[in-house]
């Protein structure tokens, strides 16, 4: 007998059996289970292109075939009468051979006709000829979110909270008019026009007369099934509740919790609440789901509380979605997606400044610093103090808040000092940016600029050796000579004392660098095989002739370490959340990439930030990593 559960893609059709032994259940419903796949897979099914209602003489015109279930198919259906789409849903006669099938089918009609709600599929009505019978139901063509899930193999939280919170608003609404649905699932969770969730499918639906009373029959599909029902102890709508468990899960991980390739292992893991929670779901998502997936019924939450629980107030909740996120991802505004700061409070950076100035001082090499430094930083490097340009027109003030620096006489004679240069794109982001943050703030998922996803620190012996994201290495060593290897492990390039490029293929590195290109394969290769990326990683083409980056300097404070690169790219790396932030220069006044605790990775324009706000999270960010530049540009300075 075949037990292969299957995948959620294709999932079960649902099944009902009564017996009166425990020790008899799973043949029984392994027997049904086979018997209703065999009528799944006969697709003879001979229809007439005009469909007539005989108590009203309604024509409808057969369309195209869009799914079947249980004894049905379903095409959708036009009354030509109106001229307004339908799903039929057609079951034949001759496949209801016993009396319980019609019967079925006709609890299903009487269930269905109760209802009438903007999360459940509408009921139009139902009718039959010698042949079939007939039932007229709302289209649904964005199909069902088994469909979604099939495309997109795991979803948003922000998505997750639209779709549970309206399946949860339609289980309410059917609970309260007596009914439980008892098949919840993904492939009975249509979606509308405007991706409005639809409940449907109600062939196993009961309606309860009588309060308290507890349903026997097991029935549902397996992936989906409450403890309860498995044991025959009597269930209820707290059956609904774990399915909406079991769905939340399926949709932020890609599969249903207790998912095996067998029904035996299934229906134990079920019996045993035995599953895994994935680290890299939310905290209140995983409250949620613990929740709604206790093993005892009385445990889990009634519907009015699982619409009031932490997780739809704890991030971003969309008011409708778009019709491709049935098969891409969406774009929420920005800051929604960000997790609330795990860090101290903003004002606890300025304690870390002190460890920024006296850890940068240790990094001078040409040791004697100017006259006039403590006044104003040189190279156009403007006071934080400054007093803030008026915000008619922001993107015009903020390209003139830099006019002065970029444009200077200064400048154009003498090459732009990488952190003065940052600092400056950073003030005047900072000068510029609104109070109120902005719900438009465009952004790019994945990595669009280059930054360290790996680093090792042996400075104490021998130097710093990192990765980018590119899947270039390299080496800062204590002697402040760096040596790097190409993306594409073809070129060697090596910076001496002096800071003089020389460049050598991989396979004929002279034996005077040999140790230092071994200890640079010996950091790649611990990097490689012990560390994990520090964010989601689009790797950058490679460029075969662009020079590798280099280390420039890195310090480490007691709250971050901080890495500079040579290309212009600035990379603070928080300890106590695993937070990363990285400035770029370049185009359009820079760029900003957030790495979240969850290693999720958004760029956006630093100039788009200045124009229409961030969350405070992100402004404590910002301003840790200006007064680093602050430092960096004053020791840069001093080294000219």
């Amino acid at each position: 007998m075949d037990e292969n559960v299957s995948p959620i893609q294709n999932e079960e059709s649902s099944f009902i059996c009564k017996f009166s032994h425990k020790s008899k259940n799973l043949k029984i419903i392994q027997g049904m289970e086979k018997s209703v796949k065999s009528s799944l897979n006969n697709n003879t099914i001979e229809l007439p292109e005009y469909i007539v209602d005989p108590s009203t003489k309604t024509t409808y015109l057969k369309g195209k075939f869009i799914g079947k279930g249980g004894f049905a198919h379903v095409h959708k259906m036009t009354d030509l009468t109106t001229n307004k789409l339908y799903a039929g849903k057609i079951i034949p006669k001759a496949r209801l051979t016993k009396i319980h099938q019609r019967e079925k089918i006709l609890r299903e009609v009487e269930v269905h006709k109760l209802l009438e709600h903007k999360n459940v599929v509408g009921f139009h009505c139902c009718f039959e000829d010698k042949d079939n019978i007939y039932i007229i139901l709302e289209n649904c063509p964005r199909k069902s979110l088994v469909h979604v899930l099939k495309n997109r193999k795991v979803l948003t939280e922000p998505e997750v909270r639209y779709y549970i919170h309206q399946l949860a608003e339609g289980v309410q609404y059917i609970h309260s008019r007596g009914v439980i649905h008892r098949d919840l699932k993904l492939g009975n969770m249509f979606l509308s026009e405007n991706m409005e969730v639809k409940i449907g499918d109600f062939g196993l639906a009961s309606h309860i007369e009588i309060a308290g009373f507890r349903k026997i029959t097991v029935c549902g599909t397996p992936n989906y099934i409450a403890p309860e029902v498995l044991s025959m102890e009597g269930h209820g709508k707290e059956s609904d509740v774990w399915a909406m468990g079991c769905i939340m899960y399926a949709m932020l991980v890609g599969h249903p919790p207790f998912e095996t390739t067998t029904l035996n292992e299934t229906y134990s893991r079920i019996s045993n609440n035995s599953y895994c929670m994935p680290m890299n779901i939310s905290e209140s998502a995983r409250n949620l789901i613990f929740s709604m997936l206790k093993s005892k019924p009385e445990d889990r939450p009634e519907i009015s509380v699982i619409l009031q629980d932490q997780f739809f107030h704890s991030g971003y909740m969309p008011k409708f979605l778009p019709s491709s996120c049935c098969s891409s991802p969406p774009k929420f505004p920005t800051m929604c997606l960000f997790p609330r700061f795990c860090l101290e409070e903003c004002d606890s950076f300025n304690q870390d400044l002190k460890e920024i100035t006296h850890t940068v001082s240790t990094l001078r090499v040409c040791a004697n610093s100017k006259d006039g430094n403590e006044k104003q930083l040189a190279n156009g490097v403007q006071s934080s103090k400054a007093e803030h340009p008026k915000k008619d027109g922001v993107a015009a003030s903020f390209k003139s808040s830099l006019a002065s620096f970029f444009c200077s006489e200064k400048t154009k004679k003498k090459k732009v000092c990488t952190s003065a240069y940052l600092y400056n794109i950073l003030l005047s982001c900072l000068e510029n940016m609104p109070k109120e943050t902005g719900a438009n703030l465009p952004y790019m998922t994945g990595s669009t600029i280059l930054f360290i996803t790996k680093w090792i620190d042996y400075s104490n012996k021998y130097g710093f050796g990192f990765q980018l994201s590119d899947n270039s290495v390299g080496v800062l060593f204590n002697d402040t000579t760096k040596i790097g290897l190409s993306a594409d492990k073809l070129r060697v390039e090596y910076y001496d004392q002096a800071n003089k490029l020389k460049t050598y293929s991989s396979s004929n590195v002279p034996s005077i660098l040999q140790e230092k290109y071994t200890l640079l394969k010996y950091f790649s290769q611990y990097m490689e095989e012990n560390l994990t990326e520090g964010g989601e990683v689009k790797r950058l083409e490679v460029c075969k002739t662009k020079s590798t980056p280099y280390m420039k300097r890195w310090i480490r404070t007691s709250r971050a370490i901080i890495m500079q690169l040579n290309c212009g790219t600035l990379q603070v790396n928080f300890f106590t959340d695993h937070t990363k932030l990285v400035v770029s220069g370049g185009k359009h006044h820079g760029k900003l990439t957030y790495i979240n605790e969850l290693r999720h990775t958004y760029t956006f324009s630093i100039e788009d930030i200045s124009c229409y706000g961030c969350k405070s999270d992100i402004v404590c960010r910002i301003q840790y990593a200006l007064s680093v530049l602050r430092e960096f540009a004053k020791l840069e300075q001093n080294d000219l």
